[in-house]
């Protein structure tokens, strides 16, 4: 599969370049650091900055976007348990994938493999971990409602087997902190 970052002609096209090479370079690490903690993710075979260019694997499997809503509670309970397991490697390794949602996440087998590492981050914040639980929380709320709640219960309890109950407990408490602060933005 190839990852193209297309040139933006509304940029000054020295800025561009730059921005669309420091792009490619940076999500091409942070799918290799993010598979030394332990999580799946694509192989790279070929990194072209230069032309802003990553060929990976296909990963052959079902978005969970779509496999979601089909599940029986078991299946949901492991899977979620797996997903939460997997962001506290992430985590745990100083990672903020910055775009976690269930179309980002595909499963193959019994294994998820992450996938768009374009927005991620080097972060070891509470606020930054919360983030990206907060996302993935919407996005259930929002695409999965039927079961957004028990999906997100087996997610926190695979992610605090991670962590450790101490750090679940300060990321949960920054999660509640920032959806109060979004409730507070949207009534303004």
């Amino acid at each position: 599969m190839f990852k193209v970052r297309k040139p933006l002609p509304y940029r000054l096209r020295e800025l561009d370049d730059a921005i669309r090479r420091q792009r490619t370079i940076h999500e091409s690490e942070m799918i290799g650091l993010a598979k030394v903690a332990g999580v799946n993710a694509p192989h790279l075979y070929f990194v072209d900055p230069p032309s802003s260019v990553i060929v990976m694997e296909f990963v052959e499997g079902d978005r969970l976007k779509d496999v979601v809503p089909g599940m029986p509670p078991a299946e949901l309970e492991n899977f979620f348990r797996l997903l939460g397991r997997d962001i506290a490697r992430l985590h745990g390794s100083g990672i903020m994938h910055g775009d976690l949602t269930t179309a980002n996440i595909v499963r193959k087998g019994d294994n998820l493999f992450f996938l768009d590492f374009g927005l991620s981050i080097h972060s070891d914040r509470v606020e930054d971990h919360a983030v990206d639980l907060r996302l993935i929380k919407e996005t259930l709320s929002g695409a999965h409602s039927k079961v957004a709640q028990a999906a997100m219960g087996h997610l926190i309890e695979g992610y605090g087997d991670g962590v450790g109950a101490a750090r679940v407990r300060q990321v949960q408490k920054q999660l509640l902190s920032i959806e109060r602060r979004g409730r507070y933005a949207r009534l303004g």
